[in-house]
């Protein structure tokens, strides 16, 4: 499967490497873990963009940064970059699950910052 394939399976919740270069700012950069957080609808729409939030390793002790583990890694979700990105970004599957946990934990931090 080719970087960018549209024919392979995003869905809700997974997490992906994603390449966030370039950037501008204070937006995250290189490549990342990030956690799509669309819809089923938002991820089977043909403009080839999807709703993500990237991750870190480091624990800014914000309670906008849901922790989530990474496999044995310690991260967090950076809901305050919540983007929608082009799939040409994805690189690759991660092999880290969500728990329900924290999919919660990042729900809620999402309602509060985006008012829904």
């Amino acid at each position: 499967m080719s970087k960018g394939d549209l024919s392979r399976k995003v869905a809700p919740w997974q997490i992906w490497w994603v390449n966030f270069d370039p950037h501008v700012g204070h937006e995250q950069r290189g490549q990342r873990p990030a956690i799509i957080v669309g819809s089923l609808l938002s991820c089977d729409l043909p403009n080839g963009l999807i709703t993500a939030v990237p991750c870190t390793s480091t624990d800014r002790q914000l309670p906008i940064h849901p922790e989530v583990m990474l496999g044995r890694t310690r991260s967090f979700a950076m809901c305050d970059q919540l983007k929608s990105i082009s799939t040409n970004r994805l690189i690759s599957p991660h092999r880290a699950k969500l728990t329900e946990d924290e999919i919660e934990a990042i729900r809620f931090v999402l309602k509060q910052l985006i008012d829904i």
